[in-house]
């Protein structure tokens, strides 16, 4: 018997064949989404459409969740990416307006439950001040290079807007911009131009305190006739170390006269004395 070419064994009942591979791959098709019905929870974070660019929603949420249900293949291997939530504002003016929230699945699930299911909040208009900037590093002197901040964003929350504050934790990382109010709370929702801003100044904190001053007597040889020496010192420096100094030791220079002497002060580093200290000393040798 001849064998027949492979073509012709394919061409052979063509019409049945092709009926067979159509019902596999349904079959196939079926199977691949058959199995049991589940619902999954995601936290989606909520786009806002349909508005100006003048325009901001205030009191809308950044995340929603978004919950499906369908068959364990489809539901278990859907990636997150593939549920958008979204809110539509087409058509609303500045003021109060309560909208659903829609979402976008992928095909063969369906939607079981949304929360919250709608909004109900306000678009007001976008503003633009331009508020006062302080920084602060715990324990630490600082000033920013910038002396003012641009903030942008809803009108009620720019017109609440007092001061905003550099806050750092030291070294030589730039500081990050914060927008308080009246009350010293941080506002929310405020675009802050820059955001962040580097020092011109860091060092340690000083503060002022005033503790004694004592002076040695005159070395052997010498008897002091009278002396005019400054009782306390007043001192700058990092606080926890003023507060360890009970007073500070000076040195004077020792001769016979009457002359002015600096005083030389002996003080942790750090720590620095106000203005120049004399000593007015009246010196005779020992009989």
């Amino acid at each position: 018997m001849r064998t027949r070419s492979f073509w012709e064994r394919i061409r052979h009942n063509w019409p049945a064949k092709l009926l067979s591979f159509l019902a596999a791959f349904l079959l196939w098709y079926q199977l691949r989404g058959s199995g049991p019905v589940v619902e999954r929870t995601l936290e989606r974070p909520l786009e806002v459409i349909g508005i100006g660019k003048d325009q901001v929603p205030v009191g809308v949420p950044r995340m929603v969740l978004v919950q499906v249900k369908g068959s364990s293949r489809i539901v278990e291997g859907m990636s997150p990416d593939a549920v958008v939530a979204y809110l539509d504002l087409s058509g609303v003016e500045e003021g109060a307006f309560d909208r659903p929230i829609k979402v976008q699945i992928p095909a063969g699930l369906e939607l079981a439950k949304v929360v919250p299911a709608r909004i109900r909040a306000r678009v007001e208009r976008v503003e633009r001040a331009v508020v006062a900037l302080e920084a602060f590093v715990p324990g630490e002197a600082v000033l920013a290079k910038e002396s003012s901040v641009a903030v942008k964003g809803a009108a009620s929350r720019v017109a609440r807007a007092r001061v905003a504050v550099a806050l750092g934790s030291g070294g030589d990382q730039p500081l990050t911009v914060a927008v308080l109010d009246e009350a010293g709370r941080v506002i929310d929702g405020l675009e802050v131009m820059p955001a962040t801003v580097a020092t011109r100044f860091q060092g340690p904190l000083f503060t002022l305190r005033e503790v004694p001053l004592a002076l040695p007597g005159p070395p052997k040889g010498f008897v002091v006739q009278k002396a005019v020496v400054p009782s306390r010192v007043k001192l700058v420096g990092p606080p926890e170390i003023l507060a360890s100094l009970s007073y500070v030791s000076g040195e004077v220079e020792w001769r016979e006269g009457s002359y002015l002497s600096p005083i030389r002060l002996q003080l942790p580093e750090g720590v620095y004395a106000l203005g120049a200290l004399w000593a007015r000393l009246v010196v005779a040798k020992a009989p």
